[in-house]
């Protein structure tokens, strides 16, 4: 009979060690995860505020785009036979030809661009003829540089450029291109320098004003 009391107390005692140990190891590693120097996580990048793009930066890049294209031709070309392209071969070949796009999709804008500059030198005119009978005769600021500096747009339609699809193209951007034809045709400093002459000269005599 006195075996049992003994046995249960030895079990007590050993029920209280390890409760003890239980506590005291699950508590300092509690104690040590809440008081641990914790590492921040790395904050995410922000995606800044992209300004809109201007037309010339966005000009400047696809030039760059196309001096690319035109360096990658130039190289020698190696014959590849079916089958010899690998994975990253496909992927290289898959990203030329999505730049190439993109390279095309660039200079039909920038012709869109130089069309609408260039098609629309009689507006033009048209302008700094209201503009110098408004200005007692004068030769209206900046319009005449302007239209000068036009010409530079139109040397790319001496024809209908070869890259732009006009079944792709809205009839006011094809109406605009054929307006950049005539224009290159029929426009040059030398008749633009005289026809803004020739308005102020006209404005004088309406005005009754001495010559320039």
């Amino acid at each position: 009979m006195s075996e049992r009391p003994k046995s249960a107390s030895v079990v007590v005692h050993l029920l209280i060690a390890v409760t003890v140990l239980g506590l005291g190891f699950g508590g300092g590693a509690l104690f040590g995860w809440s008081t641990r120097k914790r590492t921040p996580a790395p904050p995410e990048k922000s995606a800044e505020a992209i300004p809109d793009a201007e037309v010339k930066s966005e000009l400047a890049a696809c030039r760059r785009e196309l001096k690319a294209i035109k360096k990658a031709r130039a190289m020698p070309k190696v014959m590849v036979t079916p089958g010899e392209l690998d994975d990253a071969g496909v992927e290289v070949a898959a990203k030329v030809e999505a730049l190439q796009k993109e390279v095309h999709e660039c200079r039909v804008r920038e012709t869109l661009q130089n069309g609408y500059v260039c098609g629309t030198i009689g507006k033009t005119i048209n302008l700094y003829h209201t503009l110098a009978h408004g200005m007692s005769c004068a030769d209206p600021p900046g319009i005449g540089e302007y239209l000068l500096s036009s010409l530079d747009t139109c040397t790319e339609f001496d024809e209908f450029p070869a890259h732009v699809d006009e079944d792709e193209l809205t009839k006011s951007e094809s109406a605009r291109i054929y307006e950049s034809l005539i224009e290159h045709d029929t426009q040059s400093e030398k008749n633009l320098m005289a026809y803004m002459q020739h308005i102020r000269r006209g404005c004088r005599r309406i005005w009754v004003l001495p010559p320039e």
